[in-house]
């Protein structure tokens, strides 16, 4: 043992030391360096627990997200009752002008019809005339009238159902 001993000489023992040190603290930096970030992201991740610990934070986050569910599907509840209350709406209109005598100017006589998604509503017809100006309401259900038509009041019903042709197609 001493042979080998003798052998070594106390500048090469020196230096291996050295370089043994220097890659001891470049170990130590690195691993303080983890450790930083390692804390820096355990602030993070406990950051407004209060003293909580991470189940209790955890258990509170899940049942916060069960409330906004629950939320979601009241909104979504509510949501259905507004789209068939418009569906129900008259919201498919429809409007003719036109000359119902011969003798009179402009076209102020005029049929218009006002109609839901399932063509259910009224169609208003007002004749003028230079003595005297009528007005009629008929029912609509199902884009008929039991009502005779006249013939711009089928055309202005059939104008307003392609409206809602339409609109069905689009959503």
């Amino acid at each position: 043992m001493q042979a080998i001993l003798s052998m070594i000489s106390l500048p090469v023992v020196v230096l291996a030391l050295l370089v043994l040190n220097l890659l001891m603290f470049i170990l130590v930096v690195a691993a303080m360096i983890r450790t930083s970030r390692m804390q820096r992201t355990l602030k993070r991740l406990f950051a407004g627990v209060r003293g909580e610990n991470l189940e209790a934070g955890l258990l509170r986050l899940l049942d916060e997200m069960d409330e906004w569910k629950r939320k979601q599907a009241d909104q979504q509840f509510q949501l259905n009752r507004l789209a068939q209350k418009v569906s129900s709406q008259c919201a498919n209109m429809a409007v003719i002008r036109y000359n119902a005598f011969g003798d009179t100017g402009s076209d102020l006589s005029f049929s218009l019809a006002l109609l839901d998604d399932a063509q259910n509503g009224v169609v208003i017809t007002s004749i003028y005339g230079r003595e005297e100006s009528r007005t009629y309401a008929k029912p609509v259900e199902a884009g008929r009238s039991a009502y005779h038509l006249s013939e711009e009041e089928l055309t202005v019903i059939k104008k307003a159902s392609q409206k809602s042709d339409k609109t069905s197609r689009i959503s």
